[in-house]
């Protein structure tokens, strides 16, 4: 043990910065140190680790390991052991007595124990250097496994690699490959055994996802090999994380009452997580559902549906978005890196607002493991307990779950917002431990309101009209039947002094005149006077026949169906005439399928007067809601009108022997 410390005396000699030094006297919390006629006055902590005795001969094989390291890798068995050692070794410790000869009072001392001198020299002298882990036997910690060619571990390692892409292989023909592998690097060498190769794939392969879900699996090979970062906020509104995953329960079109899938869009606080906004739609989500959940966002929220629910969790704009890839089927509008958010409409928004935009990385859900999890606890904490349910995958899908669908699309939402706000925001999170007591736990909505009382900031949208701001803009022509939008005529009182004018803006689109339009809605456009910045409503010509919303999908497929049957546009009937084609038992187009069950589910909006109203009518649409457009139609039946040149017939039909009655008046 006295080689593991250097005892300083005065007169003791030892190394210190390259040179011999010797100690002259100590003074104080300093040393006086002299090297021939060299003299300094150095600090004692100075010395710490930088001074070394000049006989330091210690074996470095011997410190490969730590003592600690070595006592605590020992069964209680064999820790039992190097104890019966160090009591045997104890009568040895002591002072020699004057006059005895050190090695035949080891000899003597060897003798009963059944040890030869040499064993009890090295016992000694290990344990004078190490301690008790000098007594340790080290055949005892070296590794028990069968070695194995380091180039059939390469080989290994090289077909694991290769079967990222593949679908999952099994673990015999990942041995067969590598051995196939092996053998063509090294013709001469020695494949293992069966029983040693399954053990030494199933090493090689421990945190690849090898033999699992190849998605994952895929997950896992993406992930960085570098430490993992973090992105960290210091307030509530900082970052906020937007994606939208496909739900895991069937739910039911209002119209026909078929199962269909949903995908959820939220977006959530990443400081807090809070969530400020989510939408519910059928088949895919597009980029109006990104604003409209912005929008959501930027608006204070309730999450109940009591007319007296308070406001939930509300951070103001935020500085930063963080948006991510949509997981969705490859049948659905979202592709690549999810075009739906990294469009010209959701970056212009984010632009005017000041936010800026950090797409995660493609195929890294690592990136936003925060929206990941909340998906998780949803379908564990709420979907997996509701009709309907299917699983995260197909293996785990039970039999006929779509008959079990029970959930109309927008009650589906309203349950999710309903969780959200009075179990999911009030449920402690395992990410947010309490700073001065890490062991407790707090809740989101307790985070909010601490962040919010810590940071002293919050941005506020200083507009009353933040809603235009998530409509896609149109320019056009301002004529004096008013203004066309998608081979969709608008008019109103607001284009009266601007008809057949050219307009003051410049840039792309010189003389043209911006139009907002709403695609999930456009019976309704909207224009700004430039003079006194008013928002004018502007009507579509056929909206006089829609008493719901209507979308732009909708108009546009309406119009094909009516140059299919060389028919006027009437887009009440038209619509009526898709419903009733895919509630029928043929669905001509997938197409055709998808644009139904869309606009079957389209919630209800208000109608607006001006830009108060606009704003209470978007808030009240943030609120889901499925409108059945021919709830009246289908459910009262149509009084049929007789036909007058049909009278004579039925009067016939009634009187079978032909006499004519006349009547006087």
């Amino acid at each position: 043990m006295s080689k593991y410390v250097l005892t300083l005396n005065p007169g003791t000699r030892f190394w210190f910065e390259g040179q011999t030094w010797e100690l002259d006297r100590f003074d104080g919390d300093c040393v006086r140190l002299r090297h021939g006629a060299t003299v300094q006055s150095v600090s004692t902590s100075a010395l710490l680790g930088a001074a070394t005795p000049l006989d330091d001969d210690r074996d470095d094989a011997e410190e490969e390991l730590l003592s600690t390291v070595a006592l605590s890798a020992l069964t209680a068995k064999q820790r039992k052991e190097v104890d019966r050692r160090v009591e045997q070794l104890q009568p040895l410790l002591g002072p020699v007595p004057d006059g005895t000869n050190v090695n035949e009072r080891i000899e003597a001392h060897a003798a009963p124990l059944g040890l030869s001198l040499r064993t009890l020299q090295r016992r000694l002298s290990r344990f004078a250097l190490r301690g008790p882990a000098g007594l340790v036997d080290s055949r005892l910690l070296q590794e028990t496994r069968r070695a194995v060619d380091p180039r059939w571990d390469e080989a290994c390692r090289q077909v694991l690699t290769a079967c990222i892409t593949e679908s999952t292989p099994t673990r015999k023909t990942v041995i067969a490959r590598a051995n196939k592998v092996f053998l063509a690097a090294a013709p001469g060498g020695t494949v293992p055994t069966a029983s040693v190769a399954y053990l030494r794939v199933n090493e090689l392969a421990k945190g690849r996802r090898s033999f699992g879900d190849a998605k994952q699996r895929r997950s896992v090979a993406d992930r960085p090999t570098g430490v993992l970062g973090r992105l960290r906020t210091a307030r509530p509104g900082e970052f906020f994380v937007l994606d939208s995953n496909r739900l895991d329960v069937f739910a039911l079109e209002p119209v026909t009452c078929r199962w269909v899938n949903t995908e959820l869009t939220v977006v959530m606080d990443l400081h807090d997580r809070t969530i400020k906004g989510l939408t519910l739609r059928p088949v895919a989500a597009k980029s109006p559902d990104v604003a409209s959940v912005l929008f959501q966002a930027m608006t204070p929220q309730r999450w109940g549906y009591v007319p007296t629910a308070a406001a939930g969790p509300y951070a103001g704009i935020p500085e930063a978005l963080y948006v991510g890839e949509t997981c969705t089927a490859p049948d659905t509008i979202v592709i690549d890196h999810g075009r739906i958010y990294l469009s010209e409409h959701t970056a212009s928004v984010c632009r005017r607002l000041g936010i800026s935009i950090q797409p995660a990385l493609t195929y890294k859900p690592t990136d936003k493991p925060t929206l990941e999890r909340f998906f998780r606890t949803a379908r564990q904490a709420l979907l997996d307990k509701l009709a309907g349910y299917k699983g995260p995958d197909i293996a785990s899908r039970g039999k006929d779950v779509q008959d079990q669908a029970f959930y109309y699309v927008s009650e589906l939402e309203q349950i999710l917002r309903e969780w959200v706000g009075q179990v999911y925001h009030h449920t402690p999170h395992g990410g947010l431990p309490k700073p001065e007591s890490p062991r407790e736990l707090m809740t989101p909505a307790q985070v909010h309101a601490r962040g919010v009382a810590q940071c002293g900031r919050l941005r506020l949208p200083s507009r009353a009209d933040l809603y235009y701001d998530f409509l896609p803009v149109h320019w056009r022509k301002i004529h004096h039947y008013g203004v066309e939008v998608n081979s969709q005529r608008y008019d109103g009182a607001g284009l009266n002094l601007y008809r057949n004018h050219r307009s003051p803006y410049g840039g792309a689109h010189p003389g043209s005149w911006p139009i907002l339009l709403d695609v999930d809605d456009v019976r309704y456009a909207y224009f700004q006077d430039p003079d006194d910045r008013v928002w004018h409503q502007l009507v579509w010509e056929h909206a006089a026949s829609l008493t719901a919303p209507f979308s732009q999908d909708a108009a546009d497929f309406t119009r094909q169906l009516s140059r299919e049957r060389d028919q006027f546009v009437d887009p009440a009937q038209a619509m009526d005439e898709l419903l009733s084609r895919w509630a029928g038992p043929e669905v001509t187009s997938r197409r055709e399928r998808n644009l139904a069950i869309r606009i079957a589910a389209q919630r209800a909006q208000q109608e607006p007067a001006g830009a108060d109203e606009q704003l209470e009518a978007h808030e009240a649409a943030s609120v889901p809601g499925v409108l059945d457009f021919f709830t009246r139609r289908r459910r009262v039946p149509r009084e049929i009108v007789p036909d007058d040149l049909d009278v004579f017939e039925r009067y016939y039909a009634e009187h079978p022997d032909g006499v004519l009655e006349v009547f006087d008046e």
